[in-house]
């Protein structure tokens, strides 16, 4: 039996999807043969060099349809389907990460109802639901419906997804929302990139996985509804991972895909270590960097030596900061205080740790008086900029279904639109 897993576009990413790779090992441990595809590189690098590309996104968003692209739209399903039927599937899993993968899975499942009749379509991943936390109007049952899919997973696919291809399909996750979380990241194996084409990614970076759920608890966050517990991986499991993934692929960059690096100081500190020694051992062109998402804590818990090994180990991080106003912080759920953020500021530029700032604009408790400070708080931090902080990603405020957040809407005067995320 042959398992094709392919991660659907479209994620607005130049780096390797990793749930297929994963789950190809998984698999591997149970001695069932399957294939990994990433469809989603391909697709966005066409985009990206297309004289209409926000044509093309139109669709892949907004399922518009401008004649002009009609032919580059069938082009991509014809391209994707033909990429799993090559390989003649008898199961043919689709890794939907974001809600934007949708609209293009539909397409291709239809395609691939036509082209490939006998294989048993499923689904998984975060992208089966509108919103992670959301409990209503899931895109898998919506898609099961019309009979374009046979079976959708929910949650982790890590031990489901491997029922699955047994014939289990009364695992729990499997055709239904209720799903069992892994108990121990540490016996997850290391994803398998054997079927990836690296050369097709410009940027060259090996994504990993430290941590699930997060130890915040911020009202605006989805993560926290859909992993109840935070959940990690050893210093050693983690670097041992780096170590085999560099050897294998001839690369030393890594990117984190969990909410935070940092939410076990003890082990964080000594992957931190871990990583250093190897770069002092090691010539330049095989020193590990990595990136990977932060939460600002207290000078006594992040003091100038966890700083300097950050600087050791290559890190670059992205700094979940949401607001400069502390009191908006301090309501949402990140409560550090002005002086942790200006010590963390101050400590990175002068260890030159590259930092990228994450910041909600317009939060449903933010007043005009703090959109001044916000504006001032910039001009008095200009220091910093491109000199330690290499950019600011700026988000609108969502009301994402399931959250603290939503369920505080009336107590904020909160009206929503015909999108959840769409408020005033």
């Amino acid at each position: 039996m042959t398992i094709v897993i392919a991660a659907v576009p479209y994620l607005d990413t130049l780096e390797p999807v990793m749930a297929p790779a994963l789950l190809k090992a998984c698999l591997n441990q149970h001695d069932i043969d399957s294939v990994a595809i990433d469809l989603n590189i391909h697709v966005v690098n066409f985009v990206n060099n297309h004289p209409n590309k926000q044509k093309l996104l139109d669709f892949f968003f907004s399922q518009i349809i401008h004649p002009e692209v009609i032919d580059d739209i069938y082009y991509l399903i014809d391209y994707c389907t033909t990429e799993i039927k090559k390989h003649e599937p008898k199961i043919i899993a689709l890794s939907l990460l974001v809600y934007s993968c949708q609209i293009f899975t539909k397409w291709l499942c239809a395609n691939l109802r036509y082209r490939c009749p006998h294989a048993r379509i499923v689904i998984g991943g975060t992208g089966i639901k509108n919103f992670i936390a959301d409990i209503n109007g899931e895109f898998c049952l919506q898609v099961k419906k019309l009979g374009l899919i046979d079976d959708y997973i929910s949650g982790d696919g890590d031990i489901s997804f491997v029922e699955y291809a047994k014939g289990n399909r009364d695992y729990p996750g499997i055709n239904t929302s209720n799903w069992l979380v892994i108990p121990d990241l540490n016996v997850i194996p290391v994803p398998d990139f054997s079927d990836y084409d690296f050369d097709s990614y410009p940027k060259e970076v090996i994504p990993i996985n430290d941590s699930r759920g997060c130890v915040k608890n911020c009202e605006f966050c989805d993560v926290i509804e859909y992993w109840t517990k935070f959940q990690f991986s050893s210093a050693d499991n983690i670097f041992s991972e780096m170590i085999y993934q560099s050897k294998k692929l001839g690369r030393y960059k890594f990117a984190f895909r969990s909410s935070l690096v940092n939410g076990n100081l003890k082990e964080f500190k000594k992957l931190l270590d871990l990583i250093a020694q190897h770069n002092q051992t090691h010539t330049a062109d095989k020193h590990i960097s990595w990136e990977g998402w932060f939460i600002v804590r207290s000078a006594t818990q992040h003091p100038e030596e966890l700083w300097q090994k950050i600087k050791q180990s290559n890190g670059t991080l992205f700094v979940g900061v949401e607001s400069v106003v502390q009191r908006i912080r301090n309501q949402l759920g990140k409560t550090f205080l002005d002086e942790d953020l200006d010590f963390q500021l101050d400590v990175a530029q002068r260890h030159q740790v590259p930092l990228v700032l994450l910041i909600i604009v317009a939060y449903p408790t933010e007043t005009l008086n703090d959109y001044d400070f916000s504006n001032q708080w910039f001009r008095d931090h200009k220091q910093y900029a491109g000199n330690s902080v290499k950019a600011v990603k700026l988000s609108f405020a969502s009301i994402l279904p399931g959250t603290q957040l939503k369920r505080n809407s009336e107590k904020y005067n909160i009206t929503t639109g015909k999108l959840q995320s769409i408020w005033i």
